[in-house]
């Protein structure tokens, strides 16, 4: 799972598609050093998440994976890891919770509705 840093530097590199250091200091505003940046550029890299090209004197990091793999694995680690492995347990905690709009409550109906048909028919 990324880290909260990570991950912030993965957003960068996923909308630009790719980025060099200097560009994530920029699109970050400055909140992190390019030497804190660069470290966890290297330690993306060394995760499998990036790759990297030399262009002039400057590298540029692309993404190896996508944002949906990510947040599919952080779902499944999240659930394993706080739920006994259920992702029915999951759903539940967010039905009990109080903040979920009306109009959240009948997209996830709808969702259900829609996956027990796609059951019926297989």
């Amino acid at each position: 799972m990324l880290t909260n840093a990570e991950h912030r530097i993965m957003e960068v590199i996923w909308a630009r598609g790719s980025a060099t250091v200097a560009e994530v200091v920029e699109a970050l505003e400055g909140k992190d050093a390019y030497n804190t940046i660069l470290t966890f550029i290297r330690i993306l890299k060394a995760k499998g998440y990036l790759a990297s090209r030399k262009e002039g004197r400057a590298h540029v990091f692309t993404p190896l994976v996508d944002r949906d793999t990510v947040a599919r694995k952080a779902a499944r680690q999240l659930v394993s890891r706080f739920f006994s492995g259920s992702p029915g347990e999951l759903v539940l905690s967010f039905l009990r919770d109080d903040e979920l709009s009306a109009e959240e409550l009948q997209e996830i109906k709808k969702l259900i509705l829609n996956s027990e048909k796609e059951e019926e028919e297989e």
